[in-house]
């Protein structure tokens, strides 16, 4: 386990050294919320694709050894303390738009979209930089999420105001309501035609992308219901919540295994 002590101590060995560290994964979450919210098996942090020589070096000097090689960009490392730090490498200084039409640093590094470094919050009261709440939320997709993640997307969710992401799995239009599928929360999310958004209210259709808000609130056996839903292509969008809308920041890198 990777605990605040261990980050801090991490983080002052590469300050020293001259390389510059922003926090991902679950450590990044947590410096967002000023506060750990959970255990973590290690520490993703997010290094310039120019520095990763030094940090191999300065992590190779204290006693970090190579467990596992995730290509010339992202590699996991740990001690003889059973420390795992897990390193993406990102090239700031140029910009390329990917397949998707999303801008993306690169290509010397990892394809982080553009401004998804900009977060800042702390660890045990230090400030650090980490990635953006908005692109934490977007990470955790793309993979099988945990009870971890969902805790970690919903947290990101009620203090920032990030709008989640997902499709309408069913919807009944007689009787005003319909489900959810949300792409990273464990469950589907029960939703009423008044909590639609938009200038048309119109009614969402099955198989269409939204964004929403949730709360805790039972109902006709889900355990969340959407206070605000926003169908992809609606003139209110989720941008004016913080978010960026169903068509939003991308996951990528996702961190499955933190």
């Amino acid at each position: 386990m990777m605990s605040a002590e261990d980050v801090l101590a991490v983080l002052d060995l590469l300050d020293r050294a001259g390389v510059e560290v922003w926090l991902d994964g679950g450590w990044g979450v947590d410096a967002l919320l000023c506060e750990q919210t959970r255990p973590h098996e290690d520490l993703d942090i997010v290094v310039r694709a120019e520095s990763l020589a030094l940090y191999g070096r300065t992590m190779s000097d204290h006693g970090f050894r190579l467990l596992r090689d995730d290509g010339p960009c992202n590699h996991v490392l740990v001690d003889d303390g059973g420390r795992l730090v897990d390193v993406h490498a990102v090239d700031l200084g140029t910009t390329r738009t990917d397949e998707r039409g999303v801008e993306v640093y690169g290509p010397g590094g990892l394809p982080y979209p553009v401004g998804s470094l900009a977060g800042g919050g702390r660890v045990r009261g230090r400030r650090v930089g980490c990635g953006t709440p908005e692109f934490q939320v977007a990470s955790h997709t793309g993979y099988a999420i945990d009870e971890d993640d969902e805790r970690d997307v919903l947290a990101l969710h009620h203090r920032f105001g990030v709008p989640l992401s997902g499709r309408v799995r069913a919807w009944h239009e007689e009787e005003g309501w319909g489900v959810l599928d949300a792409a990273n929360l464990l469950e589907d999310v029960w939703a009423h035609f008044s909590a639609v958004a938009g200038e048309t209210c119109t009614e969402p259709v099955v198989g269409q992308a939204v964004t929403f808000s949730v709360e805790d609130a039972a109902r006709d056996g889900y355990r969340r219901r959407a206070v605000t839903v926003w169908p992809e292509g609606a003139a209110d969008t989720a941008s004016g919540t913080g978010g960026s809308g169903a068509g939003g920041t991308p996951p990528l890198p996702s961190h499955a295994a933190e």
